[in-house]
């Protein structure tokens, strides 16, 4: 099987609400749909969900840097030929969510042409389904709480609420969402950096204590890794990195440092499966929990999150989200299942061949974006 033809197709996936954290706030979430055809007729489909904040990408320079760089490297070769595929994409420095977006499809056509899903080419599933999350941005604490009632109801057991604000405004949205969800729920809080200084983030945390936080995720800068160190030592709530760990080698420093105790890998920071693998292997070794993130993912990337997640027995934390959380207008793709466990909303590891999803083309086609000093502006972020 040799791989014939990539295209790229940029689309906004619009918000019913404003979403806002510490460093951004976005209407809209820009996605590639990234396609790959096979001389054997198969297709498969990948996504890549930039983040300037995150990965320094806009849904233009992925496009381009897809299309001019590194669809040329896969085209004529085989798609099982990833180790090989993937080192070479570093060649280019950067673009991590644009290698994530190709490499996904990859996978997708590994598992379609050998009839299996996608976890089951990552050593196969250590669970069949992953809790669902609800994730909150910035609101006051009274929207939190009756959001946070609205969606235990369904069945949600898992809330993340963003914080990195004032910590006394942080402490009242986490008080409310407790109040609201009971004993038994977990909470997980993620400043993105917002706290800046490890003073300032020990004082938030020790806010925070009360309310039974399962962990906070990136208090302070990316960068200062004996920081989060200080700030461990001195609070009783687990941490956790983002921003600060991006792939591999940012890994190996983040455990050397023992600056936390759980890692966040995403496929868009980490330029997709492999490197994922990677960061888990180096955070088992070193007895730290993973954390499965997400970017807000719309079909492809979020199954292929959820297949990862599902492959990991390491990994103990997901931020695996539906539509309804993240409150997206349209859909581009189906076959997603959602269960109750238990009374535990869930979704389940995809077990249809590849990532088990049947796309929409006629959506992505109403959905594609243009460039706003061409044509139409897209809604922004």
């Amino acid at each position: 099987m040799r791989i014939t033809s990539v295209t790229v197709t940029p689309i906004w996936m619009a918000m019913e609400h404003p979403y806002v954290i510490a460093t951004s706030a976005m209407a809209a979430n820009p996605v590639d749909i990234v396609t790959v055809e096979t001389d054997e007729g198969l297709t498969g489909y990948g996504e890549a969900m930039p983040a300037y904040e995150f990965t320094g990408e806009t849904l233009w320079t992925v496009e381009d840097v897809i299309c001019e760089y590194l669809a040329p490297l896969v085209t004529g070769r085989d798609p099982f030929e990833l180790e090989r595929i993937t080192a070479d994409f570093e060649q280019l420095v950067g673009n991590q969510a644009a290698k994530a977006g190709l490499e996904i499809a990859l996978w997708d056509l590994q598992g379609k042409a050998l009839g299996r899903p996608v976890v089951d080419l990552l050593g196969g599933r250590t669970r069949d389904a992953v809790p669902l999350i609800h994730a909150f941005g910035y609101d006051e604490p009274e929207a939190l709480a009756a959001k946070a009632r609205a969606r235990a109801a369904d069945g949600v057991t898992v809330f993340k609420v963003k914080v990195g604000d004032a910590p006394e405004r942080d402490a009242a949205r986490v008080a409310a969402v407790r109040e609201a969800v009971g004993p038994a729920a977990q909470i997980k809080c993620d400043a993105n950096t917002g706290w800046r200084t490890p003073r300032r983030a020990v004082a938030a945390i020790r806010l925070l204590e009360p309310y039974d936080v399962e962990f906070v995720e990136e208090p302070i800068r990316r960068d200062d890794l004996e920081g989060c160190r200080w700030v461990r030592e001195r609070v009783d709530v687990p941490i956790a990195l983002d921003e600060s760990v991006r792939g591999p080698r940012e890994a190996l420093a983040a455990v050397e440092a023992g600056a936390c105790d759980i890692i966040n890998v995403k496929l868009m920071k980490s330029g997709g499966i492999l490197n994922a693998l990677k960061v888990n292997a180096i955070a088992e070794a070193a007895g730290v929990a993973l954390h499965v993130g997400s970017m807000g993912e719309v079909a492809g990337a979020c199954a292929a999150m959820i297949s990862l997640h599902g492959g990991l027995a390491n990994a103990i934390y997901s931020d695996t989200a539906d539509a309804a959380a993240m409150g997206y207008v349209d859909a581009v793709a189906s076959g997603f299942e959602q269960q109750l466990d238990d009374g535990v909303l869930t979704m389940r590891v995809p077990d249809g061949p590849g990532l088990g999803l049947e796309y929409d083309p006629a959506a992505i086609a109403r959905l594609r974006a243009a460039r706003p000093w061409l044509g139409a502006a897209g809604p922004g972020v």
